[in-house]
């Protein structure tokens, strides 16, 4: 899908926006109410940009397409967005009543075949750990995440479904390499395994009646 070269932009902060991945929100905000019905009436088409704590975007975001959109009484929204291309904001053409951003796409690249192998090893020992800690992924989570071929839309399809951090997530969507991005990935699953196998650890080390306990 070919991306506008203006957008309107949504900053979160809490969200990310991965190509082809799919991101539920609600929006209540009036000025998000009105960039939404703007959307609905043009091309379904904004932009989710994580929030820095200086209230700023980040100048790379995600650009998604609204498939579906449940309207409430009361005003307000629930809708899920697709993700279709990863853009830069160059610059903010309006910052009222919500803010439109001139965008420039920021297409991945491969120089070299990414070591799928690796992060799918990796997503199945993390899943093991969790199964431990009775945090278990979905059967049919994990064999549709294995499922996929594609390095590319593994990696963003992953980094959204695993990844806790949004700051660790936003680094991945800046990652235009894929190969880089995959290495990236591998060892933030790494460090996840290692965490819950050090939980399981201090679990096990604690009597029965103290598990749960502060």
């Amino acid at each position: 899908m070919n991306v506008p070269d203006t957008v309107a932009v949504m900053p979160l902060p809490n969200s990310i926006l991965f190509p082809r991945v799919l991101l539920p929100l609600y929006i209540f905000e009036p000025r998000y109410r009105r960039m939404l019905a703007d959307c609905l009436r043009g091309e379904r088409l904004f932009s989710v940009a994580l929030r820095r704590s200086s209230g700023q975007p980040y100048p790379i975001a995600g650009v998604g397409l609204v498939r579906t959109c449940l309207a409430q009484p009361d005003g307000t929204s629930n809708l899920v967005l697709e993700g279709v291309a990863r853009v830069q904001i160059l610059e903010y053409i309006q910052l009222k009543p919500y803010r439109i951003a001139r965008v420039a796409p920021c297409e991945s690249f491969a120089p070299t075949p990414p070591a799928r192998a690796a992060l799918v090893q990796a997503v199945e020992r993390l899943a093991q750990a969790r199964a431990k800690l009775g945090t278990e992924l979905p059967r049919a989570v994990l064999d549709s995440l294995l499922a996929i071929e594609d390095a590319a839309y593994l990696t963003d399809l992953v980094s959204s479904t695993l990844l806790d951090d949004c700051r660790q997530k936003q680094r991945l969507l800046e990652t235009l390499n894929v190969t880089d991005r995959l290495d990236q990935l591998v060892q933030l699953l790494h460090r996840q395994i290692r965490q819950f196998e050090l939980w399981q650890k201090l679990q096990g080390d604690l009597p029965t009646d103290h598990v749960g306990r502060n």
